[in-house]
């Protein structure tokens, strides 16, 4: 199973945004998301695409989520 991760938003710049996810930042491709992308906003990433944008509830409950799968596998 795949999941997307989400990530909040620290720079955009040039087509791509830096996102920190846990204890890391890495660069995303936002192309594939219509709407536009700043800073602060959280986003679901797959590889090094963003996926989609969400809100900061959604991405808590994922992160959650995350958190309990890793405690219990």
């Amino acid at each position: 199973m795949c999941i997307g991760v989400p990530g909040k938003v620290i720079k955009v710049k040039d087509g791509k945004a830096k996102v920190k996810q846990a204890d890391h930042c890495h660069w995303l491709d936002i192309s594939l998301i219509d709407n536009g992308v700043k800073v602060g906003d959280w986003l679901l990433s797959y590889q090094e695409a963003a996926i989609n944008k969400i809100s900061s509830a959604q991405a808590k409950q994922v992160l959650d989520m995350l958190k309990q799968d890793n405690h219990h596998g």
